[in-house]
């Protein structure tokens, strides 16, 4: 980005800069398009103290011969979540080497955090990518943007892409350019299924018990981050021992997604009529708690307007 340099910049050199004098490796992790490799690429790029390394899934003993580099070297793994488990076996044990060891090696792994993490890199430090500050992304509107963009529009696409480039970036693509430039209305909500399925890409799983829709219907109409668990399942038919679907985490009898965005491709690209199934199977299971949640979820379930149903949240 010419000419100016970004939050994600400057925490790339400050991590450079912190992994001289700590160990030399980071598992850098994010959500689906928060811009893994691309932080990859800004550390190769700022890096001044030797030569850098890109090494791919097949690559171990190219890994093994880079080390024997004489002087600082940047080793760069992208994606390393999907190596196998004899090949994040083998990078584990390098990279708990270079932290023991006096090795100038700097070495940057990638992880996705939409899926639980592979084991044989859990005990390595981590840093997790957070979303863009809205000036990184009007920069990157300004920057990508075929044709001229509104200031409103750019702030509603900066909103709704809650700071994941990729969908950002998504976003710019599904739009006219009479939209862009606020000649034409925009769809409502601008991130719908088809533009958060690009992002999400083939990460999306299949739903058979609909757990995944019916966390992400609670979380959704609520706001927050997680749900309760025994509610989620409840309302899913689902054991309370059952086990949980890779984007799902429980903890404290809490459910979340691993990925925010995750959630959100989950909800909206799911049909109208099985959303609204999963905010009535909600209700019900809700039925008797106290608070506005089960009037929450029947509102959300309704196609048509209710005035009965919006008295008693309004009275609630």
């Amino acid at each position: 980005m010419t000419g100016h340099t970004t939050a994600r910049q400057r925490l790339t050199a400050e991590l450079l800069d912190a992994l001289r004098t700590d160990g030399g490796v980071r598992v850098v992790t994010g959500e689906p398009g928060c811009g893994r490799t691309t932080f990859l690429d800004h550390a190769a790029r700022l890096f001044r103290g030797g030569p850098v390394r890109h090494v791919r899934a097949d690559g171990v003993r190219e890994l093994e011969e880079a080390l024997r580099t004489a002087g600082p070297l940047l080793v760069c793994v992208d994606d390393a979540d999907l190596w196998d488990a004899p090949s994040r076996a083998a990078l584990a044990r390098t990279a708990g080497r270079i932290r023991e060891t006096a090795v100038r090696t700097t070495l940057l792994l990638t992880v996705a955090n939409h899926r639980p993490p592979p084991p044989e890199l859990a005990d390595l430090p981590v840093l997790r990518l957070g979303p863009l500050t809205p000036g990184d992304a009007a920069l990157l509107i300004r920057e990508r943007a075929d044709s001229a963009v509104d200031p409103a529009v750019r702030e509603e696409l900066i909103s709704a892409a809650e700071g994941n480039p990729a969908l950002l970036l998504a976003l710019l693509r599904s739009l006219s350019p009479d939209q862009l430039g606020g000649r034409r209305a925009l769809p409502q909500p601008p991130a719908g299924g088809e533009v958060l399925a690009d992002v999400a890409g083939d990460r999306l799983p299949d739903d058979p018990g609909g757990l995944l829709l019916t966390t992400a219907a609670a979380v959704r109409a609520t706001g927050e981050e997680e749900a309760d668990a025994a509610l989620v399942l409840r309302a899913a038919h689902a054991a309370a021992n059952a086990p949980l679907p890779d984007l799902l985490t429980r903890s404290e009898g809490r459910l979340r997604f691993r990925s925010a965005l995750m959630a959100r491709a989950v909800y909206a690209t799911a049909s109208s009529e099985d959303r609204r199934a999963a905010h009535l199977a909600l209700a019900e299971a809700a039925t008797g708690q106290e608070g506005i949640l089960p009037l929450l979820h029947r509102a959300w379930a309704v196609s048509a307007p209710a005035p009965t149903a919006a008295a008693s949240l309004a009275a609630a």
